[in-house]
């Protein structure tokens, strides 16, 4: 039914209503179950609950046969709405955002980890906090084809002309249902049926994830979402190693002097999210957040690692760490558990040294460590120094038709310590002589302050920083926006697709964004340890070690383009997560395939958390758990083996392509400061090419000198120096992976501290969808099987016959 004609005079004012509820309790009053059809651009929560207080005002009749329990109100499918009859006039309509106002602030899960949560960042956006209504019961399916769309717009208008009758003869706002044989053959001439069961209403995340069957059995109903984020240094690679208690605490007390190992130094953090979401999960294009974000920063650390060489950026007394966060979008998962892991120091129950991530390659130097519990496949994150501040990157693909860019937090974020203000002051200098007429300027939003004092921060990263250090640590983000989202950016909506219409993407917008990045991140690591570097020398510094700005026509620029924007299986990022694939295999014996893709189109949401979907595990004497305690009894009550009995025993993970490929490009870009030998003409040497790390045996113009990190390893098909990318769980907080059991098992942590989101997805049966097809009726059936029958009766006929006939020429 079309939607207009089952949401007018549901009016909660209506006098009537009382005497309506009545009637559908005792079945006075019936209609039959039917399935709402509404454009795009009208799905909005208030729609939304038109539809569902409508329906509650009668009960489910059976005038087209049984109903099983429930109102009539059965789903909703809403079409794209260029398939409407008047799409020629909804070009200039807003299609709002379904985030809130205030998206992941006040009335949101994710509250209490936002700095600011109150402000309405998504204002401009008619953000109505769709995504944040109980839809349980309101099964909703996009259908995206036009053809499709269109018929089913054409057959709901006819349907509901049949069945709703709109206004009383005396010129009052009534409606009528007429659901009599006399119209079957109209209705329903077109069905839907929902098959959407995600266990009880009951059930929260908690109990889902605990959830138990008949036999007191631990049987999880749910699995949280998730994923693995990925970071990578730039400079010589960190040693994998254990570097002592004092590396372990992620300190800088050697005051940002340069150690042996490049470990240690004051962190510029650079961060973004990789990870978009809508009412649709498998339409998540994220064009002006995951996608423009992703790009902006790894354009970013192309630009540094084509630039730059090491042994300058070794010299510097920062260290430029670029950070690729999964989950933001689900409480910034990504980003608190990485920065908990930092600057809390991780331990590890067994002991911070950790053992080795491949068992059998113990006794090689500079062996990847893992940690047994809480599991952390890679400890390398402990050889980082302290985070001293970050420069964030979010939505700088739409900028509302300027040419301006935003600064946002600055001195408010680190109580005036005086770093995260020179970060501002940075990136404004060095937009002054930007090629391309874009201009950054401090936002407007620096000067505001919520009912408690606090300055808001947009939903990035840094309001993670912000909110952990308790305002000790800050920085800046560069945004598209001012005081509020562009309007009709399409914030975490389906439509948000750089095909789309609806959407506008400046290219060379995302090119000056990771220019200013770049540039920013080199002259906040050429700071000093007392901030003595005023921002314009360090922004002369800066723009003097990279010259040439970030190039929207550039082969770089154009291939990523299409594998973020437009085809996530491309052939780059085919090839990035192959090499990925093969160099794990090789170094850990064992190969779990590729992960999963991004899509055509591309969609960006984060997915569950389980072995198949970034959940790291590891095998111990053959078995595989999610976590391990050594010498406690297991499910079977026998004693779990240690780690180590079997040479075999070995950590594993299995990313997603986008996140496989991001970590072999971040290799690739950052892993050719460390080229010892140059042609004659001074130019870098040709790369060796690869299909995996053990064709880079025989490469020699790798620097030793400068780290003992730098062993060749493929990435992308070259031979690169070194391995600075590393994965790290995208994981709610407040969860852990269960100990002595399989993957897939998670409990609250000890330390949970009740704030985090807790975001959890139930397990979906294999019947889990929607079909929408033509019901012909019962006389379509009926003619076929008197047809059979008919049919059936004539062979029989026939075979006697012939029989007869056989029988008596005395050939049968």
């Amino acid at each position: 039914l079309d939607w207009t004609s089952v949401v007018d005079g549901a009016n909660n004012d209506n006098q009537g209503d009382e005497e309506v509820r009545s009637l559908s309790k005792t079945g006075g009053i019936s209609m039959p179950p039917y399935v709402a059809v509404i454009e795009e651009q009208y799905y909005t929560s208030e729609n939304v609950a038109k539809l569902v207080y409508f329906a509650s005002q009668y009960a489910a009749g059976d005038a087209y046969g049984t109903v099983a329990e429930g109102g009539p109100l059965r789903g909703v499918l809403v079409i794209a709405s260029d398939a409407s009859s008047s799409s020629s006039e909804n070009n200039g309509v807003q299609h709002p955002s379904p985030e809130p106002l205030a998206p992941q602030g006040d009335d949101t899960p994710s509250q209490p980890l936002t700095v600011g949560s109150s402000y309405e960042w998504n204002a401009n956006n008619a953000g109505d906090g769709l995504a944040n209504a109980d839809m349980y019961g309101l099964p909703t399916a996009y259908v995206a084809d036009v053809n499709t769309a269109n018929y089913l717009r054409s057959v709901a208008s006819e349907q509901s002309a049949v069945i709703i009758s709109k206004g009383g003869e005396d010129g009052s706002s009534t409606t009528s249902v007429t659901a009599t044989a006399s119209n079957a053959a109209a209705y329903p001439s077109i069905v839907s049926e929902f098959n959407y069961y995600m266990g009880p209403d009951e059930v929260d995340a908690k109990k889902c994830l605990g959830w138990k069957d008949a036999d007191g059995e631990w049987s999880p109903r749910c699995a949280p979402l998730g994923g693995n984020s990925v970071w990578s240094v730039a400079g010589s690679p960190l040693t994998l190693g254990y570097g002592g208690e004092s590396d372990n605490a992620n300190d800088n007390e050697d005051g940002g002097e340069n150690d042996a190992n490049n470990n240690n130094r004051p962190v510029i953090l650079l961060a973004t999210s990789i990870d978009s979401t809508s009412m649709f999960h498998d339409l998540s294009p994220g064009a002006n957040n995951a996608a423009s974000n992703t790009l902006t920063l790894l354009l970013a650390a192309q630009l540094v690692g084509s630039s730059v060489k090491d042994d300058v950026l070794d010299s510097l007394y920062g260290q430029i760490v670029f950070g690729f966060f999964q989950g933001e979008s689900y409480g910034y998962m990504g980003s608190r558990r990485f920065l908990k892991d930092v600057l809390e120091g991780f331990q590890c129950t067994e002991g911070n040294e950790g053992v080795p991530s491949v068992y059998k390659k113990k006794d090689e130097a500079n062996t990847q460590r893992g940690c047994l519990h809480p599991l952390r496949a890679d400890l390398t994150f402990q050889n980082l120094g302290q985070v001293r501040g970050m420069i964030a990157v979010d939505q700088v693909a739409n900028l509302g038709g300027s040419k301006n860019l935003y600064v946002h937090g600055g001195a408010a974020t680190d109580g005036e310590s005086g770093y995260a203000g020179f970060l501002s002051e940075v990136i404004v200098e060095l937009s002054a002589n930007d090629e391309g007429g874009y201009v950054a300027q401090a936002s407007s939003v620096q000067d505001q302050e919520d009912d408690d004092g606090v300055s808001p921060l947009p939903p990035t990263p840094l309001s993670s920083l912000v909110q952990l250090s308790s305002s000790a640590v800050g920085g800046v983000v560069l945004t598209g926006y001012d005081d509020a989202f562009v309007a009709n950016s399409l914030y975490h909506s389906h439509l948000d697709s750089a095909s789309s219409k609806y959407q506008t993407i400046d290219k060379d917008a995302i090119a000056s964004a990771a220019t200013l990045i770049a540039r920013t991140a080199i002259a906040a690591a050429y700071q000093d340890a007392n901030n003595e570097v005023d921002s314009e020398t360090a922004s002369n510094y800066a723009s003097q070690l990279i010259p040439e700005p970030v190039s929207s026509s550039s082969a770089t620029f154009t291939t990523l383009y299409k594998c973020l924007f437009e085809d996530g299986n491309c052939e780059t990022f085919l090839s990035y997560g192959t090499v990925e694939r093969t160099n794990d295999a090789a170094r850990t014996g064992s190969d779990l395939g590729m992960g999963v893709p991004l899509g055509t189109p591309p969609s960006y949401y984060t997915s569950i958390y389980d072995s198949s979907n970034g959940q790291a595990f590891l095998r111990a004497s053959g078995k595989y758990y999610g976590s391990l305690m050594p010498d406690e009894a297991g499910k079977d009550s026998e004693p779990i083996k240690n780690y180590g009995v079997d040479d075999e025993d070995v950590f594993l993970v299995r990313p997603s392509l986008l996140e496989m490929s991001i970590f072999g490009l971040l290799n690739n870009y950052l892993g050719k400061g460390s080229l010892a030998e140059q042609s004659e003409d001074g130019s870098d040497p040709a790369l060796t090419t690869c299909k995996s790390t053990k064709d880079c045996s025989s490469v020699s113009y790798c620097n030793s000198e400068s780290s003992s990190s730098t062993t060749p390893t493929c990435a992308g098909g070259s031979c690169v120096c070194g391995t600075r990318s590393h994965y790290h769980p995208a994981l709610d907080e407040a969860l852990t992976a269960a100990a002595n059991v399989g993957t897939g098992m998670f409990e609250l942590g000890e330390e949970d501290e009740g704030i985090s989101a807790l975001y959890t997805e139930p397990y979906w049966s294999n019947y889990v969808g929607v079909r929408v097809y033509n019901d012909a009726g019962n006389t379509p059936g009926v003619y076929a099987s008197s047809l059979g029958a008919v049919f059936a009766l004539a062979c029989i006929g026939f075979v006697w016959r012939f029989k007869k006939t056989m029988v008596k020429e005395k050939v049968y």
